[in-house]
């Protein structure tokens, strides 16, 4: 099983980086997924890594603390896309409000 939640996040370190070389995928946002992609396949390599960090938080059963990290990323990438969202909901408001003043100077001669 170790071997096979290796390979998966392997190829999901390739696709990763292809996106990134084909510019599908913003540098900053791909190098988040390299390291998530790397993060998975040093816990799949060494499972007492999982483990470890289990008992330190006090999860009884190593497995659930991968999902409260899968959880915890989630949420923090929905707050950082409604950010970049919001980021660019404004950029267009201003650029829809420039166009349209540009307009009325060109109609205006």
């Amino acid at each position: 099983m170790n071997l096979f939640c290796f390979i998966i996040s392997l190829v999901f370190l390739v696709i990763s980086i292809i996106f990134i070389r084909k510019r599908s995928l913003e540098f900053k946002c791909g190098l988040l997924w390299i390291l998530v992609s790397l993060i998975l396949m040093i816990f799949s390599m060494n499972s007492t890594i999982v483990e470890y960090f289990a008992k330190v938080i006090g999860i009884v059963y190593a497995p659930a603390f991968l999902f409260l990290m899968g959880i915890i990323f989630s949420l923090i990438m929905i707050f950082y896309l409604m950010i970049v969202t919001s980021n660019m909901q404004k950029k267009l408001t201003k650029l829809v409000q420039e166009n349209s003043m540009l307009k009325d100077r060109i109609e205006e001669r």
